[in-house]
């Protein structure tokens, strides 16, 4: 009974916390002398700026007072806005660890300003500093942080014996601001993270249950006479790459050389919009792709990983129709050199990529609240080897042709946090090939608090083709409350079977009509022995589109707390009502698979990160209602933080699925055809090892290292034919050449490292050395051991690949203010 009343209580503290929720509000004061950053504050005008305290914790006590004291004041002039804080805390609890920019860790101790300089409640910039002088900084909107950009700015820290002090530099032009001839209004926050005690705590109060810190901002006022000045950044690259790959081809060398250059430009068009673009991109450094093998009938999700398609794409992101790896990604016909094989022909050459020759975007805000993106991007024909084995000639084929790519976004910002979205994308191809278009309108309306919301959206699809046109459209709406203790939604969404966005977009399938409903309770506070509890149970219902055919029902539920030790646990369970009709998975129209009905369950473990050595371990089993059909996965991944510079994760994943039943995939082609769709009875297993390491030499300096091995075996042991009636029935099929090796059966190895040394030389300004190993191998031996398998996987024909990028950064408002001290030291101004 006594636990109940406390769950009560602070039910209701959180309740009185958002009705007493109120604006703070800090004056910025003008300087006319030059501000050192330097991490000091030794300069008279930050003593004469007001000074702002009374911290409140979001986290672990979310609306108690902060345990340690910060004091911050702003400083502004001509060129920029600087932020003074002193945090203090005893030096000995001051976390000292290293990070890369934008990548802090749990064990790193910060100050951050986060500037609404729009003011609509929705944009938001943010600027954080380590104790160690590391920045990290990132764009906000509804909620979602973008950290893949580099902004230029200035921070530097000091330690003293009452703890650390910051001195931010923010200049004009890493912003974006409305021109007024009025005092502006900005939105403002200040938030200190501190280690020792797992405590995040901001000066206007934010509450943990609205995701969106830019709505909860306080008020920066004082701001008078200030100009958006000229944004023009250009980014020279050069690249040189050295790859060995065995090709085992006579007269061509194993080893080759290649030199890359181009440029990235930024140019403020006006105030609120700005033009990027990048001319003659390199994108050899990104991180490998973690590759899969795919025995489902969806294609693989892949992260970008592109500098260029990272930054300043959270309006063309915002309704999901924009998946920006199409762009310069897998040519549309790749599978075509395969298929146009002649007698004796092989493939010697068939990029996985096609070149993008340019893209550009435009995008910003105006100060009515009005967000236009503008996308265009230009990949080149690309076209595949095949060589006749007798004669030698060589011949192309055109796996893509030339292709162009336009995204279009007007995104209008709603009182309230709220906002309505019209998305439009477009991809012309020369020759032949068809031509595609999609347009969505995505609404969104919170009521004055945010406490309830109603959603919509719609989309239309568009095929152009020589024979035809194609259309197909989505809909859906969901409603519910999405703040407080208590949360739920419901939800409604249909896709035509015609619809398709995935020429730029990305859909796993349509087809589907589904009705879903969920109910959390979440409490906020620390209570009895625990920080924080949180759950959430769901159901949903689903049915064809066409035709109007049940497919499935299931359900869902889970519930998480963290401790007062900050160790971390959850537990879930998830099943099916009944059998499943999947209309997927026998790759052909009309024809479904009846899945057994299923029952689930598992959980996640996580120690506390703020010491040296923590661990995170999960486990889940899923039952089928078929013939001993169980999945298993569980994973292990033990962390380790040596001293403040060496930072060290490794983690081993084991996924086993017993008597699976799905489409037959074959690893080679068999010799038997059949006319009926064949289904395999299978045992599947998969080990993945991933090690990341990183050593931070200074701020500025570190190196990166990850290893990834990824491994999987089928094993097919039964053979069913698909009847009419989704069910399987015995097939007598012989599955195995006359050596006895299985057509089915596969060994799939995914080999790779990455490993990286940046340094940043000047802002924004690097050289990058990479190290890049890759090895992909396939056969039947699905009999082998692991440490025999590794064995043979290292001795494969492999790529290696040896790269330098350097890249410096031009401003020129940087360019013309030294011209013009030069030409003042002449005498000719």
């Amino acid at each position: 009974m006594a636990t109940l009343n406390k769950l009560i209580l602070y039910s209701f503290l959180i309740f009185a916390t958002h009705v007493g929720y109120s604006q703070k509000q800090i004056h910025a004061l003008r300087v006319n002398s030059p501000i050192k950053i330097d991490g000091i504050m030794n300069e008279p005008e930050w003593q004469n700026a007001e000074l702002v305290d009374s911290f409140t914790q979001v986290t672990p006590d979310a609306g108690a007072p902060a345990t340690h004291l910060t004091t911050v004041r702003v400083l502004y002039d001509d060129e920029a806005m600087y932020v003074g804080a002193h945090c203090y805390m005893p030096p000995e609890l001051v976390s000292r660890v290293l990070s890369q920019r934008d990548r802090y860790n749990s064990n790193t101790d910060y100050f951050s300003l986060m500037l609404d300089t729009y003011h609509d409640q929705l944009n938001g910039f943010v600027f954080s500093v380590s104790t160690e002088g590391v920045q990290y900084d990132a764009k906000i909107y509804e909620g979602s942080y973008n950290s893949k950009l580099d902004m230029i700015w200035y921070g530097e820290v000091n330690h003293s014996d009452s703890g650390w002090t910051v001195e931010m530099m923010i200049p004009y032009s890493a912003i974006r601001f409305a021109q007024s001839d009025v005092e502006q209004i900005w939105g403002v926050n200040f938030t200190r993270y501190d280690t020792y005690n797992r405590q995040e705590s901001t000066w206007n109060i934010v509450n943990p249950d609205l995701n969106n810190i830019v709505t909860q901002a306080g008020i920066l006022k004082g701001l008078k006479d200030i100009t958006p000045p000229l944004r023009l950044f250009l980014s020279p690259y050069f690249s040189a790459y050295a790859e060995h790959f065995p090709t085992n081809i006579d007269g061509q060398s194993d080893l080759t050389y290649s030199f890359n250059g181009g440029m990235d430009i930024k140019y403020g068009i006006n105030e609120a919009f700005t033009l990027d673009m990048t001319l003659i991109p390199d994108f050899g450094q990104v991180v490998t792709d973690n590759i899969v093998l795919n025995l489902s009938p969806f294609e693989v999700f892949f992260a970008e990983n592109r500098p260029f398609f990272n930054e300043g794409t959270e309006l063309f992101e915002k309704s999901g129709h924009f998946y920006s790896r199409r762009v310069g990604g897998t040519p549309i016909n790749f599978r075509r050199a395969s298929q146009e094989l002649g007698a004796h022909e092989r493939v010697i050459s068939n990029p996985s990529v096609s070149q993008l020759l340019n893209a550009s975007k435009i995008s910003g805000r105006n100060k009515n609240g009005l967000g236009i993106g503008v996308f265009n991007g230009i990949s080149a024909a690309t076209f595949a080897t095949l060589e006749d084995t007798l004669s030698r000639e060589t011949r192309t084929v055109e796996t893509a042709p030339l292709s162009n790519y336009n995204v279009l976004v007007l995104d209008q910002n709603l009182k309230h946090n709220s906002s309505v979205t019209f998305t439009n994308t477009n991809v012309w191809r020369s020759g032949e090939t068809y031509d595609a278009n999609l347009s969505a309108l995505n609404f969104r309306l919170n009521t004055k608090d945010n406490q309830y919301f109603l959603a919509m959206n719609g989309a239309l699809s568009q095929k152009y083709h020589n024979t035809g046109n194609q259309f197909g459209h989505n809909w859906g709406v969901s409603a519910g409350k999405q703040r407080g203790n208590f949360v739920y939604n419901m939800n409604y969404n249909e896709m035509s079977d015609t619809y398709d966005p995935n020429d730029l977009g990305f859909l796993f399938n349509n087809n589907v009509r589904n009705i879903g409903g969920s109910l959390g309770y979440n409490i906020y506070k620390p209570f009895w022995k625990l920080n924080r509890l949180w759950s959430n149970a769901g159901i949903n219902y689903g049915r064809l589109y066409n035709p109007n055919r049940f497919t499935s029902m299931s359900y869902n539920a889970s519930a998480g707390v963290t401790n007062k030790k900050f160790h971390s646990a959850s537990a879930f369970v998830n099943g099916t009502f009944t059998e499943n009709f999947d209309f997927f998975e026998p790759r052909s129209s009309g024809r479904f698979f009846i899945r057994p009905r299923r029952v689930g369950g598992g959980g996640w473990l996580s120690s506390n990160y703020q010491r040296p050595f923590a661990l995170d371990a999960n486990i889940s089993a899923t039952h089928h209602e078929s013939a001993g059909w169980w999945d298993l996965s569980f994973g292990v991944s033990p962390r380790f933080r040596l001293g403040n510079k060496v930072f060290l994760v490794y983690r081993w994943d084991e996924e086993y699925n017993f008597n699976q039943r799905g489409y037959a995939i074959p690893f080679v082609t068999p010799t038997e055809n059949y006319d009926e769709i064949l289904f395999g009875q299978r045992h599947v297993k998969t080990t993945t090892n991933t090690i990341d390491l990183t050593y931070t030499m200074t701020n500025k300096a570190g190196i990166t290292f990850r290893l990834r091995h990824y491994w999987s075996r089928v094993d097919y042991d039964e053979f069913f034919f698909l009847e009419e009636n989704g069910r399987l029935s015995p097939a007598d099929i012989v599955s195995t050449n006359d050596d006895g090796v299985s057509f089915y059966n596969t060994n799939f190895n995914a080999f790779s490292i990455d490993m990286v040394y940046r340094w940043i030389f000047s802002p924004a300004s690097e050289i990058n050395i990479v190290w890049k190993n890759n090895i992909f191998t396939s056969n039947s031996d699905v009999t082998i051991d692991y440490l025999n398998n590794l064995q043979r996987t290292l001795v494969t024909d492999q790529l290696n690949s040896l790269s330098i990028r350097v890249v410096y950064f031009i401003d020129y408002l940087m360019i013309r203010k030294f011209a013009r001290e030069k030409a003042f030291t002449k005498g000719e101004l």
